[in-house]
């Protein structure tokens, strides 16, 4: 049961880590060009949720943490003026982030570090082109026109040409991981209060802001 709860409280802190600097971040990264906040909150995310998995040694950790992210940013839908497309499309970014990067740690386990470098930098591909299918799907249904299909050229660039700086990113962060990892404690296990109090400063903020 300790171990259950252990693993809970650890979930709900990386979520709610996730949600913080979505509401604060990935807010103020909006004013950039289009499309340039997902190349920097990508492999934030990941991170968190590669560092949840290390923490619990769990893989289902990746799930629950991109959940708990992603419900944050629902509590938008329940303030006055929001846009609901500005709340539901970064939601579906951070589930189908979580299904590559869950898929990249079953993979990379006992792989060399070529083959593990390559799969963090085709995780970068495989969420932006499952992002790019489900906003054809909703093309499809709702006929709503999304940015990213306005044109080929914009579809191109934000599957490969935005890519690339999230893929440098991800790799930096990698490589320091693979090297400094083995030095230094990597695993976190918060207590039950400050993994409730970060969740709390999160609502607060994604309320605020």
């Amino acid at each position: 049961m300790s171990n259950k709860k252990s693993v809970l409280f650890t979930v709900i802190f990386f979520g709610a880590v996730w949600g913080i600097l979505e509401a604060t971040l990935g807010y103020g990264l909006h004013y950039l060009p289009d499309f340039i906040s997902g190349s920097v909150m990508f492999p934030i995310g990941a991170a968190l949720m590669f560092w949840a998995y290390r923490s619990t040694q769990k893989r289902s950790s990746v799930f629950y943490v991109a959940l708990i992210a992603a419900s944050l940013k629902a509590v938008n839908f329940l303030m006055p003026f929001t846009m609901a497309l500005k709340i539901y499309d970064p939601m579906i970014a951070i589930l189908l982030q979580s299904v590559v990067v869950f898929a990249a740690v079953t993979f990379m386990e006992k792989k060399s570090l070529p083959l593990q470098l390559g799969t963090v930098a085709a995780s970068s591909l495989a969420w932006r082109t499952l992002f790019i299918v489900n906003q054809y799907v909703n093309h499809a249904i709702t006929g709503f026109n999304h940015g990213q299909l306005a044109s080929v050229n914009t579809l191109m660039t934000f599957i490969f040409l935005n890519a690339i700086f999230e893929i440098l990113v991800m790799l930096a962060f990698y490589v320091a991981y693979h090297f400094a990892g083995k030095k230094v404690r990597v695993s976190l296990k918060p207590h039950w209060l400050l993994s409730l109090s970060t969740l709390a400063v999160a609502i607060a903020l994604v309320v605020i802001l």
